[in-house]
């Protein structure tokens, strides 16, 4: 009986032995879990790369401040573009041409007078279109009386246009003729880069369709001004 019990007792070394043997096996799997997810991530870091870089429009780039398109005029009224002996920028504002000769002795039905007008496309680089127009700039005049007579005498006045390489001499041919203040409006021949032309505005008095037309621009008067337009071009 004794050795029974004692035998019954006495403590066995399994039960303790199992546990401990199942801890430390997870223990490894999870170091294992660890040591995989780090080989994962050397492996991403150690990936070779490269990139490559190309500047545009070599070393200036685009655009840039010696490639400015501008028009440029003379009020000077010389007869071709290599007499100019300064150019001027007339934009915003507006600049007055030398004074004109006859433009203030106008008659209905007498002689025209002419303007010279050298324009320039300034651009060192590109081309420029040309168009021109007349604009009748007059102020309205407080006095009714005078303006009645200004609105008759801009009624009666024509323009025509011509361009020109030289206006030493009578243009040859006119783009428009006869024009209406309001109708004086034409595209000019397109101008090559640093290229230039001389325009020339012919403006006269025609006679009213009745005499009593023709009185009313008695002691009238029209301020006008040419318009230059252009586009620069490829």
């Amino acid at each position: 009986m004794n050795e029974t019990l004692q035998s019954s007792d006495a403590p066995s070394d399994a039960p303790t032995e199992a546990p401990t043997e199942r801890r430390r096996g997870r223990k490894r799997l999870i170091i294992a879990g660890g040591a995989l997810i780090g080989v994962g991530a050397l492996a991403t870091v150690a990936a070779f790369t490269d990139f490559g870089l190309l500047n545009l429009g070599g070393d200036g780039g685009f655009g840039g401040p010696d490639n400015v398109y501008n028009i440029q005029v003379s009020a000077g009224q010389e007869d071709t573009v290599g007499d100019v002996a300064s150019w001027i920028e007339a934009n915003p504002d507006a600049v007055d041409v030398v004074p004109i000769a006859g433009a203030d002795s106008l008659i209905p039905g007498g002689a025209p007078v002419d303007v010279s007008i050298p324009v320039l496309n300034a651009s060192p680089t590109f081309g420029s279109t040309l168009e021109v127009s007349i604009e009748d700039t007059t102020p309205v005049d407080a006095d009714g009386a005078q303006e009645t007579r200004n609105n008759a005498y801009a009624a009666l006045v024509r323009v025509s246009i011509a361009q020109v390489a030289d206006a030493s001499t009578t243009p040859a041919s006119w783009v428009i003729e006869d024009a209406t203040i309001s109708a004086a409006n034409t595209a000019l021949d397109a101008l090559a880069a640093e290229a230039g032309v001389v325009t020339v505005v012919r403006v006269e008095l025609i006679e009213g369709a009745t005499q009593e037309e023709t009185n009313a621009a008695n002691g009238g008067m029209v301020n006008l001004q040419a318009r230059f337009d252009g586009t620069s071009v490829n």
